[in-house]
């Protein structure tokens, strides 16, 4: 084999190998915990509060729509579990819990996002990133904290396709359950 085919051969090699590791989730994680207050527990059917969600960012800036994503994202994991979900303008704690209160519903669930950030390219080898944090659980009656949960998935194909997952994880261990070790499937 020449000496211009040989290399011609290792660079589509490596190019192939690259781009493999850029559109696969081989090399995703995630990571977070969560916590329900010691000897409370969720009624299924409570109607929760659901907190505006201001849209997340990373080094290229603010990812326009990602706050929607999760908010519905979010909306759709508790309306799966049997809640009901109302839906805030606001994103401020006091505001939310009033508006809970005068709703009737039992629960507000503030939300942010911690992590946005679309960084793969087939060259750049750098991960996506999606994180949500401060899912914070309020009594609406009290206003006391009752639980809250933080989740976050590195080497994801882009963040919007975690969105559902984050929220599953997110609500799974805001709950107190059990969450998977593996990484997302996305």
């Amino acid at each position: 084999m020449s000496d211009v085919a040989w290399r011609l051969s290792a660079v589509t090699l490596i190019a192939a190998v690259i781009g493999m590791a850029n559109t696969s989730c081989i090399f995703s994680k995630q990571s977070g915990s969560g916590s329900l207050q010691s000897g409370f527990s969720v009624p299924a059917t409570a109607t929760v509060v659901l907190s505006q969600i201001p849209d997340g960012a990373g080094a290229d800036g603010v990812m326009a729509g990602s706050g929607e994503i999760v908010k519905s994202s979010l909306g759709a994991e508790l309306l799966r579990r049997g809640f009901r979900v109302l839906n805030s303008g606001s994103g401020d704690l006091q505001e939310l819990i009033a508006e809970a209160k005068s709703k009737g519903a039992a629960f507000a669930l503030v939300a942010r996002i911690t992590i946005w950030e679309d960084n793969a390219t087939s060259w750049s080898m750098k991960r996506d990133e999606a994180g949500i944090t401060r899912q914070l659980f309020y009594d609406a009656v009290t206003g006391e904290l009752r639980g809250s949960a933080e989740r976050s998935a590195h080497g994801v194909r882009h963040p919007n396709q975690c969105a559902p997952w984050l929220a599953q994880t997110g609500v799974a261990s805001l709950l107190g359950e059990m969450v998977p070790e593996s990484g997302p499937p996305c």
